[in-house]
């Protein structure tokens, strides 16, 4: 909801607005304990298209909420094996419900779809606010020049009130969609699903699995502050919303009981912040494409050298130093691919990565194309 929420103030919807639909305050919506039904998202998404004045808003949504970096649910998806294996983990992250998924993946031969659910009554727009997003992710992972999605089907009529285009078009991305069908699907390219994902990370992807087994979030079971200040800061690190009174507000507490509470499960609200970071700096440095800057700006640091001397403090040693060193073991790695080998300096690095790397510190514009190339 967190994400939607953002996708749709960033396209110009007010934020009291918003708030006023879905009948929360600001600081209930980053409340990493309520959940949030297929009903509500669709109201933020009719919200958004009143208050714009545009009938078909919901295609810009879904492309608002691409995620971006470790904060934004669904970008651990971008590093499975294979791009069908992306867009299946896309999907999972993404779901609005706790028990049964809203869309599940088949697989025959050279089809293979993302097919809803036939029990839950989502709503048309959430229905292509998540398979414009999911398009989106796949076309990041297919190189942005071949189209993974082949179609959308929709059971369906077309919506009046929606003014749905016969195609998904957003972006250079043009998706045929069939209504009145039997069930409600995204069909993609078969053959372009079992690619190999250029962006695949294995190391990365069983650090993330580590990270969400330590502090699981149950909505049967009592959750501890501890873990629950650790989601709640997971999610805001590169936004806002990270000082212990927000945080409290969010929780429902004054500022001293929050403090006392974290204390009694022996624990601060400036270490949980910092175990967030060094955390989420480990997974960037795992990711391995992005600069000392840009990984300081995501973790919440106004300055670099603000990170530069929480990160020496963390390791004894300075991240340029390490950022180097993991290059070098990078390039050793490369060479013994090669029957050759380059010494290089051996020491503990807190993000050993073997993965390739691209020559660029982001994620997209036409990374995969680069990595090809070399």
């Amino acid at each position: 909801m967190f994400q939607v929420f953002r996708s749709c103030h960033d396209l110009g919807a007010r934020k009291p607005v918003l708030l006023a639909a879905l009948d929360l305050t600001d600081a209930q919506l980053r409340d990493p304990r309520i959940r949030f039904g297929a009903d509500a998202l669709a109201t933020l998404c009719q919200a958004t298209a009143q208050e714009l004045g545009r009938e078909n808003a919901f295609l810009d949504i879904g492309w608002g909420m691409t995620p971006t970096g470790f904060s934004d649910v669904g970008y651990m998806a971008l590093f499975e094996e294979t791009i069908g294996g992306v867009l299946q983990a896309a999907a999972a992250a993404m779901d609005s419900r706790a028990n049964k998924p809203l869309l599940r993946w088949e697989q025959s031969g050279s089809i293979c779809r993302l097919v809803a659910d036939p029990g839950c009554n989502a709503a048309e727009e959430l229905i292509f606010v998540l398979f414009s997003v999911l398009s989106r992710i796949g076309r990041i992972v297919a190189n942005d020049e071949s189209e993974p999605t082949k179609a959308a089907y929709f059971v369906n009529r077309q919506p009046r009130n929606c003014n749905v285009p016969k195609t998904l078009e957003n972006h250079r991305i043009t998706i045929p969609c069939f209504f009145d069908q039997r069930r409600t699907c995204l069909e993609l390219h078969g053959d372009i699903a079992d690619l190999p994902n250029p962006f695949a990370n294995r190391d990365l992807v069983r650090a993330g699995q580590h990270l969400s087994n330590r502090f699981p979030m149950n909505a049967n079971e009592p959750t501890s502050l501890v873990a629950l200040s650790y989601h709640y800061l997971s999610q805001l690190l590169d936004k806002s919303g990270l000082s212990l009174d927000a945080a409290a507000e969010t929780f429902g507490m004054a500022e001293r009981t929050l403090r006392r509470k974290l204390a009694a499960e022996g624990a601060s609200f400036r270490q949980i912040l910092e175990e967030v970071r060094r955390d989420t700096c480990h997974l960037y440095f795992l990711e391995g494409t992005r600069s000392l800057s840009e990984i300081a700006t995501k973790l919440g640091y106004s300055e670099l050298s603000a990170f530069t001397r929480a990160y020496t403090a963390w390791y004894g040693r300075s991240p340029s130093r390490d950022m180097a060193v993991q290059m070098a073991v990078t390039d050793n790695e490369k060479s013994k691919f090669s029957g050759k080998m380059v010494g290089v300096e051996r020491v503990e690095l807190p993000t050993p990565s073997m993965s390739t790397k691209c020559s660029t510190t982001e994620l997209y514009a036409h990374a995969a194309g680069r990595l090809a190339s070399r």
